[in-house]
């Protein structure tokens, strides 16, 4: 069985959405006083709030800081989950590859949703010409090694953006599993912003 670390704010939002996950998990606490190395280098827009750019700071502050976790511990055979995402099922044998269990796919050349990917079950290729993956519900890591170009990409960035983002531009990842491991529901609330996620799951 896999290592499931799931980042999660050590608050009552956090404690409700963590009380409602429906599988074992290892509780990695999530942080709004974030790095240096993440604040001074952060992209806010102009009009900004805190409550944004804490949480956009505060979300890749964690991602580092577990990154950096598995890495120096040398952890395989483990998954990155954020506590409003919900397993569906995961496979009897997962991929030799690191993917994403869920997400958000969009067209490449614009932000509109993209729904010509492999529906296939297993593992497939992202095609980056054509779509990317926005969001981080689920991502599995084979080996520990395989979380490196992560840590790199943050700590060699002259600049930030959220880190779904600076995935996405710098395709680190480049494969997903179809169908989703996970589903994801924020049960109509972000601690980052006011939009609301909703239920996805499929990578749509």
């Amino acid at each position: 069985m896999s290592r499931i670390f799931v980042i999660s704010m050590d608050d009552i939002i956090g404690s409700e959405r963590r009380s409602k996950l429906n599988y074992e998990y290892e509780w990695f606490k999530a942080n709004e006083n974030s790095l240096d190395l993440i604040k001074d280098k952060m992209i806010h827009f102009w009009n900004a709030g805190e409550k944004n750019r804490k949480g956009k700071n505060g979300v890749t502050d964690s991602y580092y800081r577990l990154c950096m976790k598995i890495y120096e511990e040398k952890i395989d055979n483990c998954i990155i989950a954020e506590d409003d995402c919900y397993l569906i099922n995961l496979p009897r044998v997962l991929p030799k590859k690191i993917c994403y269990l869920n997400g958000l796919f969009i067209n490449n050349d614009n932000w509109k949703k993209y729904k010509d990917f492999n529906k296939e079950t297993g593992l497939h290729q992202i095609d980056y010409d054509k779509s990317r993956i926005l969001a981080t519900w689920g991502i599995y890591v084979p080996k520990y090694t395989d979380i490196k170009p992560i840590i790199d990409m943050i700590e060699q960035s002259k600049r930030l953006r959220s880190i779904d983002i600076m995935l996405m531009k710098n395709q680190i990842i480049n494969h997903y599993y179809y169908p989703s491991c996970f589903y994801i529901d924020d049960g109509g609330f972000s601690q980052i912003n006011n939009k609301i996620t909703g239920i996805h799951k499929n990578y749509k």
